[in-house]
């Protein structure tokens, strides 16, 4: 299977697309979000190369997007003391789980982050922190995200 990690297209419907996948993917656990958040993230996102907002795309041979994840300043953790920068809103489309599109947008987040010269980037997942653990993520601690318990990660470098 081929696919390509890049930069958020700055496509509408692709856009469209990977915010509502986010936005049903998390929007009944973070009552702030909606698919216009995940679009005013990837807007940001365009501003500066060499700043957060990165966002990501995973994009199939035929150009349709088909996983996305991004790197910002802040996840929002209630009361984390890690500083960030956070790994946000990994998301593959169910037909390419499993074909190491996930673990390819995690490797050019992570090439992104020591790019701009973070040593530490942290993550929490409320379902699959093996996933993560495979990748060379540790496990710092759980907590609890609006009534979920999550697992709080980092990767160093």
């Amino acid at each position: 299977m081929k696919y390509v990690v890049t930069d958020m297209p700055r496509d509408g419907a692709l856009r469209s697309r990977a915010a509502q996948w986010s936005f049903d993917e998390w929007g009944s656990l973070y009552p702030d979000d909606s698919v216009q958040w995940y679009l005013d993230l990837y807007a940001a996102s365009d501003q500066d190369e060499r700043s957060l907002p990165i966002c990501l795309a995973a994009l199939n041979e035929d150009g349709a997007i088909i996983g996305t994840a991004s790197l910002i300043e802040n996840d929002e953790l209630p009361n984390a003391p890690e500083p960030g920068p956070w790994v946000a809103a990994v998301y593959v489309d169910v037909a390419y789980r499993g074909t190491g599109v996930g673990a390819a947008l995690i490797a050019e987040i992570l090439h992104r982050s020591r790019d701009l010269g973070y040593n530490d980037v942290y993550l929490y997942t409320e379902s699959v922190p093996k996933w993560y653990e495979s990748m060379g993520w540790s496990v710092i601690r759980t907590d609890d995200s609006l009534g979920v318990e999550v697992t709080v990660m980092v990767h160093r470098d």
